[in-house]
């Protein structure tokens, strides 16, 4: 190997191992955690994601960084996303009003975005007004399910059997407390 063919690939090999330093995955009942960690050559981006639901279902979850402000100042929102397969619509579409009615009675209402991926796939997400992401995590914490309800009637029902197993890990891992959710 030429010495510039060896420049070339130990700089491959250099910006790959920078780019990427490393990812976990963890499983706590019903739901799964992703701690994906990406050294930006200035500093280590830690990003913590934590859902249920997949498989071809909606999923309900989270996802934040060690830079995103976090509690107990901001509290993550968390969101149902739907996805489709190309060329299909999804369920809900932008604008709409989702319920998310907990066990308890407690509810919370989100609104819908929809769109197209960069690939062509539709999609939606819901996203809640940011003064109910507190209420919307105490009331997963202490509830064992949620059924999210759309205009058309049920969307989908997300079990919470490990959420806060879950998001103890993804507060553990990306640097906040559990205050004002858990325990506090």
């Amino acid at each position: 190997m030429t010495f510039k063919a060896l420049a070339v690939l130990s700089i491959a090999v250099c910006t790959a191992t920078s780019a990427q330093a490393g990812g976990q995955y963890f499983s706590f009942k019903d739901w799964n955690v992703q701690i994906d960690t990406v050294d930006t050559g200035e500093d280590l981006r830690i990003t913590c994601s934590m859902w249920t639901g997949g498989d071809g279902d909606p999923t309900v979850g989270l996802s934040v960084s060690n830079g995103d402000a976090l509690p107990p100042d901001f509290f993550p929102g968390v969101q149902l996303t739907e996805r489709a397969f190309r060329g299909q619509a999804t369920l809900l579409q932008n604008d709409q009003k989702v319920n998310f009615v907990f066990d308890d009675g407690d509810s919370a209402q989100a609104t819908v975005f929809a769109g197209f991926d960069e690939e062509g796939f539709a999609f939606a997400e819901t996203n809640f007004p940011f003064e109910d992401n507190q209420r919307v995590l105490q009331a997963m914490q202490r509830n064992g399910q949620i059924d999210i309800v759309g205009p058309a009637g049920p969307v989908y029902t997300a079990s919470l059997n490990g959420f806060s197993a879950s998001y103890r890990k993804i507060a553990e891992q990306c640097g906040f407390t559990v205050d004002g959710v858990i325990g506090g």
